[in-house]
């Protein structure tokens, strides 16, 4: 899984973490996007309680076409992250949101979403994180007070 768009080099990922392998999203077509956030909701139907998300929130740049699929599977308004963290789309001042991204590592920038979105209001709770892939160790799970939901475990990175 995830072949098609895993690249071997030597790479200083934005977790600060080291890695041989780095797995280019953008270079998946818009349909094997689809695709694996299909197979990831599928595979997360029973866990996501859908009815408590009110919007879904993509940080800037891995998590926008994950983010914008999820939304548009589940009729969800999306609000984009950008790079200096601040919210682009509809303004929330309550309710539950997900954070979608393409991969979990040391859960630095979905912390870092978290932290934004409470800036924004201290009404706002995360549900959970999605993503494509999580490489991280599984004691970056453990400190989380939130859950993780992600379609496929891969190369640990190096810290």
């Amino acid at each position: 899984m995830f072949e098609e768009c895993r690249v071997q080099g030597d790479f200083t990922l934005s977790s600060g973490r080291r890695s041989s392998v780095f797995y280019d999203f953008d270079l998946l077509s818009p349909r094997e996007a689809a695709n694996y956030v299909d197979r990831a909701l599928r595979k997360f139907e029973g866990s996501i309680n859908w009815q408590e998300i009110d919007f879904v929130v993509a940080p800037a740049v891995g998590g926008i076409v994950p983010g914008f699929l999820v939304s548009f599977a589940k009729d969800k308004p999306l609000v984009i992250l950008d790079k200096q963290d601040a919210a682009r789309g509809p303004e929330f001042k309550e309710g539950c949101y997900l954070i979608v991204d393409d991969v979990i590592t040391s859960f630095q920038a979905a912390n870092k979403a978290r932290k934004s979105m409470s800036q924004i209001s201290t009404n706002l709770k995360c549900m959970g994180v999605l993503a494509y892939v999580f490489r991280g160790a599984l004691s970056d799970l453990e400190k989380q007070d939130v859950p993780a939901y992600y379609l496929s475990r891969k190369e640990q990175e190096h810290e």
